[in-house]
């Protein structure tokens, strides 16, 4: 038994992010980590079963299942009880069995209650031909009974998911894949996922590119007296494109038992959660949706037995777990051969245009682009820069790629939506009017999922739907690399709970769209404003930046939420002496008068050809804004007394002037 961790090809990243509170704990970073994720990985259409994958998942042997949870059966498995270790060490030996060799095989341990169990996760990698560090995980856990107590043999919790986990191994040993396949059968889940949970970890700071992640928990009880027999599987935001994936899928390549999705959402512990803690797609497969019917969980009959009305057992159903064992086999078979859509797409405005990029394909000879559902066009690049575009417009991109060889289309990528605006003018300052701000009278852009689009306004702590998900995203702007100082500032008043980290309140940073850093957690009980202030020098020399706060939970009841609030939202910089120079050539002079105004300015550049002239209020909100723009007069009275910015634009140059209006 080698006592190392999982052979994984290591890559650095960004270092950590610096920050500063000004006061209380409220924007907490012990445990963020700045990785990849997998949040908006896109995934084939199934449409027809593939005659070899057929054959593949025919072979999966109910005698085996059932043999593999009847000798763990025999073990009452806490955590860390030698119980535990011998299962640990026979799982090991059925995986050598199967024909993976040493250098497959390891062990990542870790601590628990402060000391390093000697039973940890048992690792098998099957590695890819072609994409070896490209991952698809099929996992479990191996151990029962909570907290010390031995409160039954757990044949379906979870012996019966580890056998699920030992037959897909054994069947995909010697079928070639394109994608490396990682089997994982953890310890201490009952614990309430301690093995699992520094694992994702270790994944995430090692920016592991994680496809899919199934886990099979409880998958061979089914309620007697229910004449519909039927597999579920949980999924959260992140996972939800997963879930349509296996859905689909499933229902493809086994027919006989219809796959749903979990009507209690997927905040119930398990394997998966964690990797959605770290935004890697993990689906929950097993019948915890029928969790309450349940006679037999964390007891002492959980053993298995008949499927017979008024039996008290804990797995009656082994030809539904051959079924799970199917579907998952199907999935993770397809998945780890497949030619996925483009990947990582992401648009990001531009002076004069939104450029879009996505990540090429080594078996795609072009893309075709999409605005709106409408096709633009094809291209053999990976980005494509839509100047068509006009101020204020929201335009929604995806791409579909041609396979080089078949000329096939791939299935759509991920779609990003997009507002057109012209830079955030610095410094930015919002106090949203009244003093308080909750996120359903925001002038950001609202990206919604669910039926609400707000935090929660009551007198009372109120728990969130499903799988509920609201952005709020300030506008664009560049950092100059010259910038010797750069922070937001922003206040946070009242209380935000939730069941898991992903069910939070997150502030959080981004210079392509397509990895958002998580700088700032924000939870906590404060009835009066704490003041939070963040620094923002890591992306100095950012021709694009970003911000936005996310709020998101993951399942039902996750999150919890008393009267939230975010006010007086700051954006200061300093920028170094050296950096004072003269207006560029294309606005050799820029003069906005009288200042202050009240019914007209007079705007006066000398410039020869026409510009793009923008008004800006203090939130960074365009007021007025007109392209072709030659100097001359513009009326003002229809503006509200305040301080606003007037913006001058061409070729990439931009010159901008403060205007009170009186």
């Amino acid at each position: 038994m080698k006592k190392s961790t999982f052979p994984i090809k290591k890559s650095h990243f960004l270092c950590t992010l610096l920050f500063t509170l000004l006061s209380f704990n409220i924007c907490a970073q012990a445990t963020l980590i700045n990785n990849k994720g997998n949040r908006n990985q896109s995934y084939p259409v199934i449409t027809q079963p593939k005659q070899e994958i057929v054959q593949l998942i025919n072979q999966v042997n109910q005698s085996n299942i059932e043999s593999s949870i009847r000798y763990m059966q025999q073990f009452f498995r806490v955590a860390k009880s030698p119980e535990a270790l011998i299962v640990q060490n026979w799982l090991i030996d059925r995986f050598e069995s199967y024909g993976y060799d040493v250098d497959d095989i390891s062990i990542h341990f870790f601590n628990m209650q402060g000391t390093q169990l000697e039973a940890g996760n048992v690792v098998v990698v099957k590695k890819g031909t072609e994409f070896p560090d490209e991952y698809i995980m099929i996992t479990s856990h191996y151990d029962h009974s909570t907290y010390d107590i031995a409160v039954g043999p757990g044949a379906d919790d979870n012996a019966s998911g580890t056998s699920g986990v030992l037959e897909c191994a054994r069947l995909l040993k010697n079928i070639p894949t394109k994608r490396s396949i990682l089997f994982v059968p953890f310890n201490a889940e009952e614990y309430w996922m301690v093995g699992s949970l520094p694992f994702a970890k270790k994944c995430a700071e090692e920016n592991m590119n994680i496809i899919a992640h199934f886990n099979m928990d409880m998958i061979g009880w089914f309620p007697p007296d229910n004449p519909n027999t039927l597999m579920a599987s949980g999924y959260s935001n992140i996972s939800k494109a997963l879930f349509e994936y296996y859905h689909q899928t499933a229902n493809i390549y086994v027919p006989s038992i219809p796959t749903i999705r979990l009507s209690e959402g997927d905040s119930y512990g398990g394997d998966h959660m964690p990797f959605n803690m770290y935004e890697y797609p993990s689906l929950y497969i097993g019948d915890i949706e029928y969790h309450s019917q349940h006679p037999c969980y964390h007891q002492m009959c959980d053993t298995i037995g008949p499927y017979q009305v008024g039996v008290k057992c804990g797995v009656n159903r082994l030809d539904l777990a051959k079924a799970f064992v199917q579907a998952v086999l199907a999935s993770s078979t397809e998945l780890a051969n497949a030619w996925l859509p483009p990947q990582n797409l992401s648009a990001c405005s531009g002076i004069d245009k939104i450029k879009v990029s996505w990540d090429n394909n080594s078996e795609s000879s072009s893309y075709k682009l999409f605005r709106n559902g409408a096709f633009v066009g094809e291209t053999a690049d990976n980005f494509y820069e839509d100047q068509d575009v006009e101020l204020g417009n929201k335009y929604e991109y995806y791409v579909i790629a041609v396979h080089k060889e078949n000329g096939q289309e791939s299935a759509p990528s991920f779609k990003d939506e997009v507002t057109f605006v012209t830079p955030l003018q610095l410094p930015y300052f919002n106090d949203f009017t009244e003093n308080r701000h909750g996120f359903e009278q925001s002038n950001w852009v609202i990206k919604t999922i669910s039926n609400k689009t707000s935090l929660c306004n009551t007198a009372e702590t109120v728990a969130f739907p499903d799988n509920y998900l609201s952005i709020a995203e300030l506008d664009w702007f560049p950092i100059p690399e010259n910038t010797e100082n750069i922070a937001i500032r922003f206040k946070w008043a009242d209380t935000i709970r939730g069941i898991w980290y992903n069910a939070r309140l997150f502030f959080e940073v981004t210079n392509d769209r397509k990895t958002w850093h998580k700088l700032a957690q924000i939870t906590g009980d404060n009835p009066n404003w704490v003041n939070c202030e963040i620094s923002l020098n890591q992306f100095i020399n950012s021709d694009f930046f970003q911000a936005r706060f996310r709020l998101e939970s993951s399942g039902a009841q996750s999150l919890h939420i008393k009267k939230g609030y975010i006010t007086d939202i700051e954006i200061d910089y300093v920028l170094g002496e050296e950096s004072i120079k003269e207006l560029p050539s294309y606005f050799s002079t820029f003069n906005v008068t009288p200042n202050p105004a009240d019914t007209f300015i007079n705007i006066i550049t000398n410039q020869q050809t026409p510009y793009h002239v923008a008004i800006y209020d203090l939130t960074g909100k365009i007021v007025f804004a007109q392209a072709h723009f030659n100097d001359g007069m513009l009326d003002v009275a229809s503006l509200q007394k305040g301080i606003y910015f007037v913006v001058a634009s061409t070729q990439g140059h931009r010159v901008a002037k403060k205007v009170v209006i009186q």
